[in-house]
């Protein structure tokens, strides 16, 4: 039990310090300092930093599923907006935001984390494709017939979901929740011509608010 227990604390002290300095900036020495432990109870836990992050993306990909498979389900009389849902994706984006900040490099340095980033993005299409389906049943959003457009709008909102951070902030002034609001309307307004003219006037609402 404790050594689960260790082990979440290392877990949780690398968000921390990672999302404040970035990966490069810490090493597991940063880690172990903070939590003033020796380098050596870290290293009963995770050989190295790499394995730390493995698990950090393992940690953020479920709780982005969690999100999206939990709030879509058929069965519901009430179906989740497009907005709700990027609302509480970004919130875990928020969480771990230094991935997508240094996604880029952190998955060319590791190839275990970029073949981790591949299938990731494959699951999220599938995840985004299916609840695309339910917003239809539900008569939110309007049905694409067209394969190329609807891999378009797929690809446009991964696109910009896991490169908004890297858009919004500098070296001087890093992103703010403020930052996540803008995100969360940027892609909401640019699903806001697939919506159906009933759910136009709820999305007009939920960007005004």
């Amino acid at each position: 039990m404790k050594a689960a227990k260790n082990r979440e604390r290392i877990l949780d002290a690398s968000i921390e310090l990672f999302n404040q300095a970035g990966v490069v900036a810490i090493t597991t020495n940063h880690i172990a300092d903070h939590l003033k432990i020796s380098p050596g109870n870290l290293y009963f836990h995770f050989r190295n930093k790499e394995e730390i992050v493995r698990e950090l993306f393992d940690r953020m990909c479920d709780a982005t599923y969690s999100v999206w498979k939990t709030n879509i389900d058929p069965d519901k009389k009430e179906v989740p907006t497009p907005a709700e849902l990027i609302e509480r994706s970004f919130a875990v984006f928020w969480d771990y935001r230094f991935f997508h900040r240094e996604m880029y490099h952190l998955r060319r340095k590791d190839p275990a984390l970029a073949r981790k980033w591949r299938s990731h993005l494959a699951k999220t299409m599938r995840l985004l494709q299916a609840t695309y389906g339910h917003w239809v049943k539900a008569g939110i959003m309007k049905k694409v017939s067209d394969p190329k457009e609807m891999q378009m709008i797929s690809d446009v909102v991964l696109i910009t979901s896991s490169s908004f951070l890297q858009f919004f902030e500098s070296p001087e002034k890093p992103a703010s929740r403020k930052s996540v609001k803008q995100g969360v309307h940027h892609i909401a307004r640019l699903l806001s011509p697939y919506h159906t003219e009933a759910a136009q006037s709820q999305l007009r609402t939920y960007l005004e608010g």
